[in-house]
């Protein structure tokens, strides 16, 4: 893999994106085929907003104001801010869910919220791969509907495999992370978004 085509692969899995990737995924589960196709819509229109859409304005604006100093945000300290405002945003989204009797989708955003949460909180002492954590999260929360919804498709799911190690050998031909932290972030999304779910 070259780095043009490992930076093309960071952008299009960047780890705000990947939640409206599931997001749509989800709604093939049968349990969702009570909302139309304008509900469906206007429920991925608005995650859009609080969930990519305000958080791109809320980073915009801590470069502006160098509270980082990259747009990478290389430095892991830098990253709190926005990963803080970002877990509001999750949180607020799974809440509205909830209210609009989105359960299912509420439950998903909650452990993605959870996840974002525990990679805040170890960013504190340790740099871990978001992307890692993102696309492996995906992978987690599709073999989840698999198994509590029977929403079974091997192609999606064989899709979001080959996802799942191409980002993480884009983020290593970067060398944005090490193996361990790439590793760490693998486990971490999978975790929340599959076995954990499915224990609680």
């Amino acid at each position: 893999m070259n780095d043009k085509i490992a930076q093309i692969l960071t952008i299009v899995f960047q780890p705000l994106l990947v939640p409206l990737y599931g997001l749509t995924l989800l709604f093939a589960v049968p349990q969702f085929y009570g909302f139309n196709l304008w509900a469906k819509t206007a429920i991925i229109a608005m995650s859009a907003v609080i969930m990519v859409v305000l958080p791109v304005i809320c980073y915009s604006l801590l470069i502006k104001f160098k509270v980082i100093t990259t747009p990478q945000a290389s430095d892991r300290k830098q990253r709190i801010w926005a990963y803080l405002f970002t877990l509001i945003c999750y949180s607020c989204t799974a809440f509205i869910l909830y209210k609009i009797s989105a359960y299912i989708l509420s439950w998903i955003v909650l452990m993605a919220a959870l996840a974002l949460l525990a990679v805040t909180i170890i960013n504190f002492f340790w740099k871990i791969s978001a992307h890692a954590t993102g696309i492996s999260g995906l992978l987690g929360a599709s073999l989840y509907a698999t198994f509590a919804y029977g929403a079974y498709n091997p192609a999606v799911i064989a899709v979001l495999i080959l996802c799942c190690g191409l980002v993480c050998s884009a983020r290593l031909q970067l060398n944005a992370h090490t193996p361990m932290q790439v590793l760490a972030g693998t486990i971490l999304g999978f975790t929340f978004m599959f076995p954990l779910p499915l224990i609680i």
